[in-house]
């Protein structure tokens, strides 16, 4: 169900810096994980799944991806593709949803992604970059942002390829601190993008290790904010002030698991439901003795009666559990 325009007049100047927001991962950043991180932090910027712009324009079932709860503004849809035209109608269907703005995706590493010239592969291409830029920019009134990475093989071409996507028109950048090369290997290198904001003139946002809120604010630097991604896996508290918000009691973590797993629930059936939802245990079942030893068994469930049994009995023993903090 299409629902009302709204937000799309919104601008980054009317943002509360510093910008801090929740990075788009496919299969994970889907519209339950963004409603509980929505209940948590009402000023998070929320990004979708990694969406294909020629599922969305040629297949019913991508266009799914299109439906949120009013609850998760603002948010972005991060696109991929690499077909100016898609962009443009994918976009018009983000615009008709009320959605508040587009993320191109010029960074994605993988190679399946990079040879259909999609993702990072767009960082080769500027012109095509800019291209779909422009595309979308004529065919709606959206906010368009970019995720990218610092560059090819090295950083030597960042700031003349972040110059370039200013000009098409984008509205936001954000860098991953990485090269295509390195993919997410090593420790992700910032020192460019400090280097990028001093020549721009719109919002550009730090992507890369990122841990938590905290940990952002001390990497932040002359930066217009930061984006957490891997780290927000199962774990929709990072995004809090830790010197303001204690960190969640073991029952705050099965409790709000537990309301995470029942909005999955309502778009997911029961055995597909139950084995996606495994990627976010790691971080929700964690912080306490034999935390590994329960994940396990969790990991083991079948079927729901069993699912519910277990997290019941993990909350039921909490008392008995020495917290590690």
């Amino acid at each position: 169900m299409k629902k009302p325009p709204t937000n799309n007049a919104m601008s980054w100047t009317e943002v509360k810096r510093p910008i801090v927001c929740l990075a788009p991962m496919d299969g994970v950043t889907n519209s339950p994980y963004r409603q509980i991180v929505r209940r948590l932090n009402k000023e998070v910027i929320l990004f979708s799944e990694f969406t294909s712009v020629d599922g969305l324009v040629r297949s019913e079932f991508v266009r799914n991806k299109l439906e949120y709860e009013p609850c998760e503004h603002p948010f972005f849809m991060q696109l991929f593709g690499n077909s100016p035209e898609n962009f443009a109608k994918a976009s018009q269907m983000v615009e008709d949803y009320g959605i508040w703005g587009v993320d191109i995706n010029m960074g994605c590493p993988s190679k399946k992604i990079v040879n259909s010239q999609h993702g990072s592969a767009l960082m080769k291409s500027p012109d095509k970059a800019c291209k779909i830029i422009e595309s979308i920019r004529k065919a709606c009134s959206l906010q368009v942002s970019v995720k990218t990475r610092l560059g090819w093989k090295n950083e030597k071409n960042l700031i003349q390829f972040g110059k370039s996507l200013e000009s098409a028109g984008a509205s936001l950048i954000t860098i991953h601190g990485r090269t295509y090369n390195q993919a997410f290997k090593g420790e992700s290198n910032w020192l460019p993008i400090y280097e990028l904001k001093k020549n721009l003139s719109i919002p550009v946002i730090g992507n890369g290790d990122i841990q938590d809120y905290n940990h952002g604010i001390k990497k932040l630097g002359n930066l217009d904010g930061f984006m957490i991604g891997r780290a927000a896996i199962g774990n929709p508290w990072c995004f809090l002030n830790r010197k303001k918000y204690p960190d969640p009691s073991h029952c705050d973590r099965i409790e709000i698991a537990l309301e995470h797993y029942n909005l999955f629930r309502l778009i997911k059936t029961e055995l597909v439901a139950l084995r996606e939802f495994r990627k976010y245990l790691s971080n929700y079942i964690s912080g306490f003795r034999n935390a590994k030893d329960w994940r396990i068994r969790l990991m083991k469930c079948n079927d729901e009666r069993d699912f519910f049994n277990c997290m019941h009995k993990i909350k039921q023993i909490s008392h008995k559990i020495s917290l590690t903090g």
